[in-house]
């Protein structure tokens, strides 16, 4: 009579062992504790569970794993049994399990659960100094325990839990070189207003959503951090304002996506490379002129940046706002990219302060024709040092054919212009027709019509394309030669 074992809430028949060898010897019970502790830990621990059905040898040989992965979200049920079996699994492997320390704990929850259960689940990874800890839990009321301010095992920490952090006077997380906080709110517990969060080992941050408690001015001391991410796709709310200062990073990205809840200084950071993409407020003035001192202000300490990708509605704002500090000069920008409407009198303006830029992008953008009535004269970038001009989304229509004409006509040192449309089926004859005149205007330059790969990406470009992905691409590119007429 097969004997029955437990899994979760299921019966299950123990089976026999996995055999290999030439005589029918089992193999895989022979391998060394170290290597079955780390098959077993590549596993979701529901999987490395169930090897306990193989042998009375293998029945407790799961509780070595070092990673335990529990995902509620592939097996959701809403019978209240599920959840009272998903509760008993968690807690099983997490008193069972013998490693004294975690390599990694990652739960991902569908289930509401107790706070205090949610609670006890990361007090006890704490206890067993884990390295990677990742928290998904979409229900509110959760309230961490203090002991993860202090944790020194932690290296990665990521919290996607709608969830109130009292911050401690205590230092955050010496060992922490990875942390994303999404939907959590920063309270502060001191008296001042002003927070100081030192992260010597920090590399990367992100913070989504995140909103500030009596919190004016944040401070993040950080030397090694090389990539900020910070989005938020609310509106705007009130209270949550908070200046947030970056010392002494070597920011290799940073990327702000959604509103401006905060406002940046990076002037004590260098920065390499910036996306900068908020929503449009074209119908709200207001808006349109907070997003842009919000711009200055973060522009205004990013001056060692070599790549930037901006909406055209922060160029927009940047200029209709008359409040904040000067832009700087970016003596060390050489790509520019921009994607959403723009007008073209502020991106002249902005172009002002590039010197030495040689490569634009122009990712779906939309201009009137009116608009170069305010250019009153050519940035010097233009003029002397813009080498290459890429069209994504190019559809020979009028706002591409003006765009490509006053650079044609102004760029004296422009080398090569490309342009990519969705399919050849969907260029149109006025499209045809300016990709005609542009040849004819160049003598002994190279035309080029190519048909690209579906997947089409710049592989010099290092910065991360967050505009349209093209399918069936159609590439137009041309070399330049000696200048003859204008388009007309």
């Amino acid at each position: 009579m097969s004997e029955c074992v437990h899994v979760n809430g299921h019966a299950c028949k123990k089976r026999k062992a996995v055999t290999t060898g030439e005589n029918g010897e089992d193999m895989i019970s022979t391998l060394p504790e170290s290597i079955i502790s780390h098959i077993l830990s590549l596993l979701p621990a529901k999987d490395a569970l169930r090897t306990s059905v193989l042998s009375k040898d293998w029945e407790y040989r799961w509780t070595c794993i070092y990673n335990i992965d529990i995902d509620e979200t592939k097996r959701f049920s809403r019978k209240r049994a599920r959840q009272k079996s998903a509760v008993n699994f968690v807690d099983r492997i997490l008193l069972l399990v013998q490693i004294p320390t975690i390599k990694t704990f990652r739960l991902a929850c569908m289930y509401k659960y107790s706070p205090c259960r949610l609670r006890t689940w990361i007090s006890t990874a704490l206890m067993r100094n884990v390295e990677n800890m990742e928290i998904s839990y979409d229900h509110e009321g959760v309230i961490l325990p203090r002991c993860l301010f202090n944790c020194r095992s932690l290296t990665i920490l990521k919290l996607q839990i709608p969830c109130t952090l009292g911050v401690p006077v205590e230092k955050w997380f010496s060992n922490l070189k990875i942390l994303l906080l999404d939907r959590v709110e920063i309270q502060n517990e001191c008296a001042s207003n002003t927070l100081m969060f030192d992260f010597p080992a920090l590399e990367r941050l992100v913070l989504d959503n995140c909103r500030w408690f009596k919190v004016n001015c944040l401070e993040i001391k950080a030397p090694e951090l090389s990539k900020l991410n910070v989005r938020h796709y609310s509106g705007i709310r009130k209270g949550d304002e908070c200046l947030i200062k970056i010392s002494g990073a070597k920011l290799l990205k940073f990327d702000l996506y959604g509103h401006f809840v905060e406002n940046f200084d990076l002037s004590t950071s260098s920065v390499f490379s910036a996306v900068v993409n908020c929503p449009m407020h074209s119908n709200n003035f207001q808006l349109v002129q907070k997003d842009g001192l919000s711009a200055r202000l973060l522009l205004k300490g990013c001056f060692s940046l070599k790549q930037l990708m901006l909406a055209g509605n922060v160029v927009e704002g940047i200029f209709i706002s008359q409040l904040g500090p000067p832009l700087p000069e970016f003596i060390m920008l050489k790509r520019l990219e921009l994607f959403n409407k723009c007008k073209i009198g502020a991106l002249v303006e902005m172009l002002r302060a590039m010197p030495i830029l040689d490569t634009i992008v122009f990712d779906m953008l939309k201009w009137d024709a009116d608009d170069y009535d305010e250019v009153k004269s050519v940035p010097s970038c233009i003029t002397y040092h813009l080498r290459r001009v890429q069209f994504r989304g190019f559809a020979g229509k009028k706002p591409h054919v003006h765009m490509a004409d006053f650079l044609l006509t102004n760029a004296v040192g422009l080398q090569n212009m490309l342009g990519l449309t969705r399919d050849r089926s969907v260029q149109g004859q006025t499209e045809n027709n300016f990709w005609t005149k542009l040849k004819s205007r160049f003598k002994g330059g190279n035309f080029r019509d190519v048909d690209q790969n579906p997947d089409y990406q710049n592989p010099a470009h290092p910065i991360e394309h967050c505009g349209s992905r093209f399918s069936n691409v159609h590439k137009q590119t041309f070399t330049r030669g000696e200048v003859s007429t204008p388009i007309n």
